[in-house]
């Protein structure tokens, strides 16, 4: 599958230091495609990458609003789950 991600989301799971070697070596493979980035993930890597960002999406306790972090996060899960759909 491809993920389509922004230079911002791409930097965000770049310096994720929890990200295991073998999702760092996709991201790092990522390819410009005019002003998104495209990241290929099979199945398994799909469900450790979304796993890994979920540790990301945090609420303001006073608000309950996302983090600017948070939906950054959200927006990477975002992107894998809408990816997952075209490619069914």
């Amino acid at each position: 599958m491809e993920v389509r991600l922004t230079q911002q989301m791409l930097t965000a799971v770049k310096e994720t230091p929890e990200l295991p070697d073998n999702l760092r070596a996709r991201v790092s493979k990522a390819k410009a495609d005019g002003d998104k980035f495209v990241l290929t993930l099979d199945q398994d890597e799909q469900m450790a990458m979304t796993e890994v960002c979920e540790w990301y999406v945090r609420t303001n306790p006073d608000s309950g609003d996302l983090t600017e972090q948070g939906r950054l996060f959200d927006d990477i899960i975002q992107a894998i789950i809408d990816a997952d759909l075209q490619a069914e």
